[in-house]
C-alpha cells in the first residue's frame, strides 16, 4: 500500500533568535483530514512553530512542505493563498468593522472583477458583493454569530470574538486550519460548546486542523494525534492515550498541570 504524502511536512526545522534556539530540530507530519494537537509548557515554542509555517518567522534551517510544495521564502499572504489559515493567541480582528465585514474581507483576497469595473460601479461588482455577503453569513450562522452581523467586532464579548476569528479563518477556504489557543479565556461551559463546534467544523468542511491548546481536555477529546514540545524540542508524539501515560510528558507538562488543578 502506498504511504500517504503528508499535507504538511515539517522536516528538521530550527529557529534561532540571536543566541536563543526557539525551535531545535523539530519534524512534524500532518496528513489530510487529521485533527492534530500541539501542546507543551509556556515558552515551549508552539506559537513560534505556527509563525514559521505561516511565514511570520523564517526558519534558520529545515524544510516546510505544504501539499508537496515548499513554503520557503513565501510571505504570509502567499502562504494563505496556498490554503493555510490561522487564528492567533491574541485576537486579531478589525474592531471598528462589522462582524459581517470581518468575515467577508478574506474572500476579497482574489479579485473577481477588474479595477475599472469597481471604479465604474458595474453590475458585476454588486453581484460579487452580494454573493460574498451570502457566503459570509453562512459562516456566521455556523459559528452562532448571525444575529450579530451588524455589530462592530470590538463590541462583542470575548468568547464571541474568538468565534468570529474562527469564522474569518474559515472564510479564506483553507485546506489546513491552525488554531492558536482557541479556548483561551473561556469558562467550562464555553469550552464544552467549543469542542462540539470544532468537531462539527472539522467534519463539515473536511478540514485538516492543527491546534495549540492548554485546555488538555479539549485536546484529548478532539485530536487523533498529539505532538508535545518542550524547550523548543519535540518531546513526544502519539495518540491521546500514549501522551497521557508518557513519563516524559507527565514530568515536563501534564504533572505540572495536574498539581495546579
Amino acid at each position: 500500500m502506498t504511504k500517504q504524502t503528508p499535507l504538511l511536512d515539517v522536516s528538521r526545522m530550527n529557529i534561532v533568535f540571536g543566541g536563543l534556539r526557539a525551535i531545535e530540530n523539530v519534524s512534524v507530519q500532518v496528513s489530510e483530514d487529521e485533527f492534530i494537537g500541539l501542546i507543551g509548557p509556556n515558552g515551549a515554542g508552539k506559537t513560534t512553530f505556527f509563525n514559521a509555517i505561516t511565514g511570520y518567522v523564517k526558519p534558520s534551517c529545515g524544510e516546510i512542505l505544504f501539499d508537496g510544495k515548499s513554503l520557503a521564502r513565501k510571505p504570509p499572504s502567499k502562504i494563505a493563498n496556498c490554503g493555510i489559515s490561522r487564528t492567533f493567541q491574541n485576537i486579531r480582528l478589525f474592531p471598528k468593522m462589522t462582524v459581517l465585514e470581518n468575515v467577508s474581507t478574506p474572500m476579497h483576497s482574489t479579485p473577481k472583477y477588474s479595477v475599472w469595473a469597481a471604479m465604474l460601479g458595474l453590475p458585476v461588482v454588486k453581484r460579487v458583493q452580494a454573493e460574498t455577503d451570502r457566503r459570509a453569513m453562512e459562516f456566521l450562522e455556523i459559528l452562532g454569530l448571525g444575529e450579530h452581523k451588524n455589530r462592530q467586532a470590538g463590541t462583542l464579548p470575548y468568547g464571541l470574538q474568538r468565534r468570529l476569528e474562527i469564522a474569518r479563518a474559515l472564510a479564506a477556504s483553507p485546506k489546513l486550519l491552525l488554531l492558536d489557543e482557541p479556548a483561551a479565556g473561556m469558562n467550562n461551559d464555553e469550552c464544552s460548546e467549543l469542542i462540539e463546534l470544532l468537531r462539527e467544523i472539522h467534519k463539515m468542511f473536511s478540514l485538516t486542523v492543527m491546534m495549540i491548546e492548554h485546555h488538555i481536555d479539549i485536546v484529548l477529546k478532539l485530536c487523533s494525534r498529539i505532538y508535545v514540545l518542550n524547550l523548543g524540542q519535540l518531546l513526544a508524539e502519539g495518540t491521546p492515550k500514549q501522551i497521557q501515560t508518557d513519563p516524559k510528558v507527565i514530568k515536563a507538562y501534564l504533572g505540572e498541570r495536574r498539581r495546579k488543578a
